[in-house]
């Protein structure tokens, strides 16, 4: 695990709302097919995945997930709607980018930040830079309070 601070990210992204599960895995495949094609996926290319609602409070219609391709440059090469990713410290965990690896990256999490300053008002990040996917590897960032702060 390292700690990275985020300061200015922005994303070029596509949202859906619906059940978590297969319908994030096929936007995602959209979003990567929409690069190909403008000739933007590269091995610079880096995307998120965030899930905004909290599956065990949100109505299974109503949970939204994005998925956005990190901004170096401008955003009007897209033609897709731009969001900023909250600033702040995260805990990177890099994981096995297989199915296996990923469900036990979240069946371990409390596990794995214990001890940890969760700031549970921030979503965690899946980032998929793609020189980690060819190696078959991926990056959850778990948001942390920022230093000095005593509130969750």
């Amino acid at each position: 695990m390292t700690i990275e601070t985020f300061e200015g990210v922005q994303i070029a992204y596509l949202r859906r709302t619906g059940k978590y599960g297969a319908g994030n895995r096929q936007l995602m495949e959209a979003l990567k097919s929409r690069l190909r094609a403008m000739e933007l996926f590269d091995a610079d290319t880096a995307i998120l995945g965030i899930a905004l609602d909290d599956p065990a409070r949100t109505p299974a219609d109503q949970q939204r997930y994005d998925v956005g391709v990190v901004l170096t440059g401008p955003a009007e090469p897209y033609g897709l709607p731009v969001r900023a990713i909250d600033d702040g410290r995260y805990a990177v965990f890099e994981v096995s980018h297989t199915e296996e690896g990923i469900l036990h990256f979240w069946r371990n999490l409390q596990e794995l930040t214990a001890g940890l300053p969760l700031d549970p008002t921030r979503p965690v990040l899946e980032r998929y830079a793609a020189q980690k996917v060819s190696a078959h590897r991926c990056e959850f960032c778990v948001p942390l309070r920022d230093r000095g702060t005593d509130t969750p």
